[in-house]
Protein backbone atom coordinates (compact mmCIF):
# COMPACT_ATOMS: atom_id res chain seq x y z
CA UNK A 1 0.00 0.00 0.00
CA UNK A 2 2.50 2.41 1.05
CA UNK A 3 4.29 1.59 -2.27
CA UNK A 4 1.26 2.63 -4.24
CA UNK A 5 1.23 5.52 -2.52
CA UNK A 6 4.02 6.55 -3.18
CA UNK A 7 4.25 6.08 -6.69
CA UNK A 8 0.92 8.14 -7.33
CA UNK A 9 2.07 10.96 -5.33
CA UNK A 10 5.06 11.23 -7.34
CA UNK A 11 3.23 11.47 -10.89
CA UNK A 12 1.02 14.68 -8.82
CA UNK A 13 4.24 17.24 -8.80
CA UNK A 14 5.54 18.29 -5.51
CA UNK A 15 3.55 17.21 -2.81
CA UNK A 16 5.09 17.94 1.03
CA UNK A 17 7.59 14.42 1.53
CA UNK A 18 7.02 14.89 5.37
CA UNK A 19 3.15 14.58 5.30
CA UNK A 20 3.31 11.77 2.09
CA UNK A 21 5.92 9.83 4.64
CA UNK A 22 3.73 10.10 7.54
CA UNK A 23 0.36 9.75 5.41
CA UNK A 24 1.80 6.34 3.89
CA UNK A 25 2.58 4.76 7.34
CA UNK A 26 -0.85 5.72 8.84
CA UNK A 27 -2.70 4.15 5.93
CA UNK A 28 -0.62 0.92 6.68
CA UNK A 29 0.06 0.92 10.78
CA UNK A 30 -2.75 3.66 12.05
CA UNK A 31 -5.45 1.70 14.34
CA UNK A 32 -9.15 2.57 14.27
CA UNK A 33 -9.31 4.14 17.76
CA UNK A 34 -5.68 6.70 16.38
CA UNK A 35 -8.18 7.77 12.92
CA UNK A 36 -11.41 8.02 14.72
CA UNK A 37 -9.49 10.57 17.47
CA UNK A 38 -8.18 12.44 14.61
CA UNK A 39 -10.87 12.93 12.86
CA UNK A 40 -12.80 13.89 16.02
CA UNK A 41 -10.24 16.53 17.60
CA UNK A 42 -9.68 20.15 17.28
CA UNK A 43 -6.67 19.84 15.28
CA UNK A 44 -7.47 20.65 11.67
CA UNK A 45 -4.05 18.98 9.91
CA UNK A 46 -4.87 15.48 11.84
CA UNK A 47 -8.50 15.77 10.94
CA UNK A 48 -7.75 15.89 7.29
CA UNK A 49 -5.27 13.74 7.51
CA UNK A 50 -6.76 10.98 8.85
CA UNK A 51 -9.72 12.07 5.88
CA UNK A 52 -7.04 11.44 3.54
CA UNK A 53 -6.09 7.77 5.02
CA UNK A 54 -9.47 6.61 5.17
CA UNK A 55 -9.33 7.28 1.38
CA UNK A 56 -6.69 5.74 0.95
CA UNK A 57 -7.42 2.48 2.66
CA UNK A 58 -11.29 2.12 1.59
CA UNK A 59 -11.34 4.09 -2.12
CA UNK A 60 -8.11 4.23 -3.35
CA UNK A 61 -9.54 4.68 -7.06
CA UNK A 62 -10.67 8.23 -5.86
CA UNK A 63 -7.62 9.34 -3.70
CA UNK A 64 -5.70 8.58 -6.39
CA UNK A 65 -7.79 10.66 -8.59
CA UNK A 66 -7.89 13.43 -6.34
CA UNK A 67 -4.34 13.84 -6.21
CA UNK A 68 -3.19 13.40 -9.20
CA UNK A 69 -5.83 14.97 -11.53
CA UNK A 70 -4.91 18.18 -12.88
CA UNK A 71 -7.83 20.60 -13.64
CA UNK A 72 -8.95 21.80 -16.92
CA UNK A 73 -10.01 25.37 -18.36
CA UNK A 74 -13.20 26.53 -18.07
CA UNK A 75 -14.68 28.86 -21.21
CA UNK A 76 -14.83 31.59 -18.87
CA UNK A 77 -10.54 30.69 -18.51
CA UNK A 78 -10.91 29.51 -14.61
CA UNK A 79 -9.14 26.55 -13.93
CA UNK A 80 -12.02 23.97 -12.49
CA UNK A 81 -11.40 20.07 -11.57
CA UNK A 82 -14.24 18.79 -13.93
CA UNK A 83 -13.16 14.98 -13.59
CA UNK A 84 -17.24 13.78 -12.16
CA UNK A 85 -15.08 10.98 -9.96
CA UNK A 86 -14.45 13.50 -7.66
CA UNK A 87 -18.40 14.00 -6.71
CA UNK A 88 -18.22 12.45 -3.90
CA UNK A 89 -17.79 12.33 -0.27
CA UNK A 90 -14.87 9.98 -0.13
CA UNK A 91 -13.07 12.47 -2.29
CA UNK A 92 -13.31 14.86 0.24
CA UNK A 93 -10.01 14.00 2.05
CA UNK A 94 -8.00 13.81 -0.13
CA UNK A 95 -8.70 16.59 -1.77
CA UNK A 96 -8.67 18.86 1.79
CA UNK A 97 -4.71 17.38 1.92
CA UNK A 98 -3.65 18.27 -1.71
CA UNK A 99 -4.83 21.57 -0.52
CA UNK A 100 -2.79 21.71 2.62
CA UNK A 101 0.14 19.80 1.42
CA UNK A 102 0.20 19.57 -2.06
CA UNK A 103 2.14 22.84 -2.44
CA UNK A 104 0.08 24.06 -5.92
CA UNK A 105 -0.35 27.36 -7.38
CA UNK A 106 -2.67 29.51 -5.98
CA UNK A 107 -4.81 29.21 -9.29
CA UNK A 108 -5.09 25.17 -8.75
CA UNK A 109 -5.53 25.75 -4.68
CA UNK A 110 -9.05 27.68 -5.94
CA UNK A 111 -9.58 25.16 -7.72
CA UNK A 112 -9.00 22.64 -5.17
CA UNK A 113 -11.81 24.82 -2.88
CA UNK A 114 -14.10 24.37 -5.59
CA UNK A 115 -14.12 20.82 -6.45
CA UNK A 116 -14.33 20.17 -2.41
CA UNK A 117 -18.14 21.68 -2.79
CA UNK A 118 -19.20 19.65 -5.50
CA UNK A 119 -17.79 16.31 -3.04
CA UNK A 120 -21.13 16.02 -0.67
CA UNK A 121 -18.08 15.76 2.08
CA UNK A 122 -17.61 16.86 5.60
CA UNK A 123 -15.22 19.69 4.20
CA UNK A 124 -17.32 22.73 5.30
CA UNK A 125 -16.34 22.61 9.30
CA UNK A 126 -12.49 21.46 8.16
CA UNK A 127 -12.30 24.17 5.59
CA UNK A 128 -13.71 26.91 8.41
CA UNK A 129 -11.19 25.79 10.94
CA UNK A 130 -7.74 26.14 8.11
CA UNK A 131 -9.35 29.65 6.80
CA UNK A 132 -7.11 31.77 9.83
CA UNK A 133 -4.18 29.90 8.25
CA UNK A 134 -4.46 30.52 4.53
CA UNK A 135 -2.30 33.30 3.08
CA UNK A 136 -3.57 33.94 -0.35
CA UNK A 137 -6.84 36.46 -0.74
CA UNK A 138 -8.30 34.61 -3.62
CA UNK A 139 -8.26 30.97 -2.05
CA UNK A 140 -9.79 32.38 0.80
CA UNK A 141 -12.39 34.13 -0.86
CA UNK A 142 -13.65 31.20 -2.38
CA UNK A 143 -13.78 29.52 0.70
CA UNK A 144 -15.63 32.12 1.69
CA UNK A 145 -18.05 31.73 -1.34
CA UNK A 146 -18.34 27.72 -0.87
CA UNK A 147 -20.58 29.13 1.82
CA UNK A 148 -23.71 28.29 -0.76
CA UNK A 149 -22.90 24.38 -0.94
CA UNK A 150 -22.07 24.43 3.50
CA UNK A 151 -24.70 23.41 5.89
CA UNK A 152 -26.55 26.64 7.46
CA UNK A 153 -24.49 26.29 10.35
CA UNK A 154 -21.51 25.73 8.51
CA UNK A 155 -21.86 28.93 5.84
CA UNK A 156 -22.80 30.78 8.96
CA UNK A 157 -19.40 30.57 10.47
CA UNK A 158 -17.66 30.39 7.07
CA UNK A 159 -19.07 33.98 6.03
CA UNK A 160 -19.20 35.47 9.99
CA UNK A 161 -14.93 34.97 8.75
CA UNK A 162 -15.25 36.22 5.77
CA UNK A 163 -16.77 39.72 6.99
CA UNK A 164 -13.90 39.60 9.71
CA UNK A 165 -11.12 39.01 6.70
CA UNK A 166 -8.14 41.95 6.49
CA UNK A 167 -8.81 41.86 2.61
CA UNK A 168 -11.77 43.79 0.98
CA UNK A 169 -12.05 41.08 -2.31
CA UNK A 170 -13.13 38.43 0.98
CA UNK A 171 -15.33 40.65 2.61
CA UNK A 172 -17.14 41.42 -0.77
CA UNK A 173 -17.38 37.95 -1.80
CA UNK A 174 -18.94 37.65 2.25
CA UNK A 175 -21.59 39.92 1.65
CA UNK A 176 -22.34 38.52 -1.99
CA UNK A 177 -22.78 35.16 -0.91
CA UNK A 178 -25.64 35.99 2.50
CA UNK A 179 -28.39 36.09 -0.12
CA UNK A 180 -27.68 32.59 -1.10
CA UNK A 181 -27.80 31.11 2.49
CA UNK A 182 -31.24 30.79 4.33
CA UNK A 183 -30.11 31.84 7.60
CA UNK A 184 -32.94 33.56 8.35
CA UNK A 185 -31.82 36.83 9.59
CA UNK A 186 -28.88 35.26 11.37
CA UNK A 187 -26.60 37.41 8.90
CA UNK A 188 -28.46 40.41 8.51
CA UNK A 189 -26.77 42.30 11.15
CA UNK A 190 -23.27 41.20 9.33
CA UNK A 191 -24.38 42.50 6.00
CA UNK A 192 -26.30 45.85 7.72
CA UNK A 193 -22.33 46.73 9.32
CA UNK A 194 -21.03 45.90 5.88
CA UNK A 195 -22.70 48.62 4.44
CA UNK A 196 -20.26 51.23 5.97
CA UNK A 197 -17.00 48.87 4.99
CA UNK A 198 -14.35 51.43 3.82
CA UNK A 199 -14.30 49.70 0.64
CA UNK A 200 -16.75 50.52 -1.72
CA UNK A 201 -16.75 47.30 -3.52
CA UNK A 202 -18.11 45.43 -0.01
CA UNK A 203 -20.49 48.26 0.60
CA UNK A 204 -21.90 47.73 -3.04
CA UNK A 205 -22.33 44.08 -2.05
CA UNK A 206 -23.62 44.57 0.99
CA UNK A 207 -26.08 46.86 -0.22
CA UNK A 208 -27.27 44.12 -3.17
CA UNK A 209 -27.40 41.11 -0.38
CA UNK A 210 -29.53 44.05 1.93
CA UNK A 211 -31.95 44.24 -1.21
CA UNK A 212 -32.30 40.63 -2.22
CA UNK A 213 -32.31 39.80 1.70
CA UNK A 214 -35.11 42.02 2.15
CA UNK A 215 -33.49 43.43 5.49
CA UNK A 216 -36.11 45.86 6.24
CA UNK A 217 -33.78 47.70 8.93
CA UNK A 218 -31.82 48.38 5.73
CA UNK A 219 -33.84 50.87 4.23
CA UNK A 220 -32.81 54.20 6.08
CA UNK A 221 -28.64 53.72 5.63
CA UNK A 222 -29.48 52.43 2.14
CA UNK A 223 -31.40 55.64 1.53
CA UNK A 224 -28.51 57.39 2.73
CA UNK A 225 -26.14 55.23 0.41
CA UNK A 226 -28.16 57.27 -2.17
CA UNK A 227 -25.58 59.22 -2.07
CA UNK A 228 -22.20 57.48 -1.85
CA UNK A 229 -19.25 58.83 -3.56
CA UNK A 230 -18.65 55.42 -5.57
CA UNK A 231 -21.06 55.04 -8.31
CA UNK A 232 -21.28 50.94 -8.00
CA UNK A 233 -22.66 52.02 -4.52
CA UNK A 234 -25.54 54.63 -5.51
CA UNK A 235 -26.52 51.75 -8.27
CA UNK A 236 -27.06 49.04 -6.09
CA UNK A 237 -28.60 51.75 -3.91
CA UNK A 238 -31.63 52.44 -6.02
CA UNK A 239 -32.00 48.58 -6.94
CA UNK A 240 -31.93 47.49 -3.26
CA UNK A 241 -34.44 50.18 -2.70
CA UNK A 242 -36.50 48.96 -5.57
CA UNK A 243 -36.85 45.79 -4.50
CA UNK A 244 -37.70 46.28 -0.83
CA UNK A 245 -40.47 49.00 -1.69
CA UNK A 246 -40.69 50.20 -4.99
CA UNK A 247 -43.92 52.43 -4.88
CA UNK A 248 -41.77 54.18 -1.38
CA UNK A 249 -38.93 54.48 -3.72
CA UNK A 250 -40.57 55.85 -6.66
CA UNK A 251 -41.25 58.96 -4.42
CA UNK A 252 -37.81 59.39 -2.79
CA UNK A 253 -36.30 62.81 -4.22
CA UNK A 254 -32.53 61.69 -3.94
CA UNK A 255 -33.53 59.34 -6.19
CA UNK A 256 -35.13 61.36 -8.69
CA UNK A 257 -31.35 63.78 -8.12
CA UNK A 258 -29.92 60.38 -9.39
CA UNK A 259 -31.38 60.80 -12.82
CA UNK A 260 -29.26 63.42 -12.90
CA UNK A 261 -26.16 61.47 -12.03
CA UNK A 262 -22.90 61.53 -13.62
CA UNK A 263 -22.77 58.03 -14.13
CA UNK A 264 -25.14 56.60 -16.87
CA UNK A 265 -25.88 53.49 -15.51
CA UNK A 266 -27.01 55.19 -12.18
CA UNK A 267 -29.31 57.23 -14.16
CA UNK A 268 -30.64 54.68 -16.14
CA UNK A 269 -31.42 53.04 -12.78
CA UNK A 270 -32.94 56.15 -11.29
CA UNK A 271 -34.97 56.83 -14.34
CA UNK A 272 -36.45 53.28 -13.70
CA UNK A 273 -37.07 53.43 -10.42
CA UNK A 274 -38.83 57.00 -10.13
CA UNK A 275 -41.43 55.58 -13.31
CA UNK A 276 -42.71 52.72 -11.25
Amino acid sequence: MAMLVAVVMALAGSPDPEYVALRDALVRDASESQLKSWETGEDWEKRITAMDVRAWQYDQGVASVAWTVEPQHTRQALLRFMDPRLEVPAAAGPLLARLTWGREDADVRVALVDALTRTGGEWAPVLGTMFGDEDDTTTREVMVQAARRATTTDAISLLKLGFGDKAAPVRAAAAETCPWVDAKGALDGLVLLAMADTDPEVRAEAVRAAGWMRIEASWDPIVKLLADPDARVRLQAVKALQRLDPADTAGLPEVGALRQDVDTKVQRAATEASAQ
